[in-house]
């Protein structure tokens, strides 16, 4: 977080409007869009499709405990420290199950046979491509850059995809 936005009631409560909208998109994303991507299937998913919404329901979660805890951190609550911990906790385990989601994938397209059906297929391809970009855009490098005009316009400016906040928050903790 930018010290400059800390100092800035302003800043601090246009910030704090933010992080409050993302947490709580995070949260609700963890469970509209497994229902969404099911239901456009026709509900025909199976072991593959489930899998993949694994890592992609779990990366959304650790991003709605990360941004809660950025937000409690900017009310002068003392929660990023053990949120860190476990989102520490749950990179390994998130990343193997994202690798395999995208083996799964290609699996797949080498035997269909491995999907139930067409919508199985879909689903677990959507599910494992955005678990895949949560978990770089959270452990990694910031990806998202819609939803803030700073953000959009440093993505046009030529200087490349910086380190994710949470990312440079896991580093100043040691936890990286």
């Amino acid at each position: 977080m930018n010290a400059a936005m800390v100092e800035n009631p302003a800043s601090k409560g246009d910030l704090a409007k933010r992080l409050s909208s993302y947490w709580k998109m995070e949260g609700a994303n963890v469970v509209i869009l497994p229902a969404i991507m099911v239901a456009l299937a026709g509900g025909q998913v199976g072991p593959l499709a489930l899998f993949a919404l694994v890592p992609m329901c779990g990366l959304l979660l650790v991003g709605t405990l990360y941004w809660r805890a950025k937000l409690a951190q900017l009310q002068g609550q003392d929660t990023l420290r053990p949120t860190l911990r476990t989102v520490k906790k749950w990179r390994r385990p998130l990343f193997i199950a994202t690798i395999l989601a995208v083996l799964g994938v290609i699996g797949a397209l080498i035997e269909p046979g491995i999907a139930r059906s067409r919508g199985d297929f879909w689903v677990a391809f959507a599910a494992a491509l955005l678990a895949a970009l949560e978990y770089v855009n959270y452990y990694h490098r910031q990806l998202q850059h819609f939803d803030h005009w700073a953000d959009f316009t440093r993505l046009f400016s030529g200087r490349g995809f910086r380190k994710s906040q949470m990312r440079r928050d896991l580093e100043r903790a040691g936890l990286a």
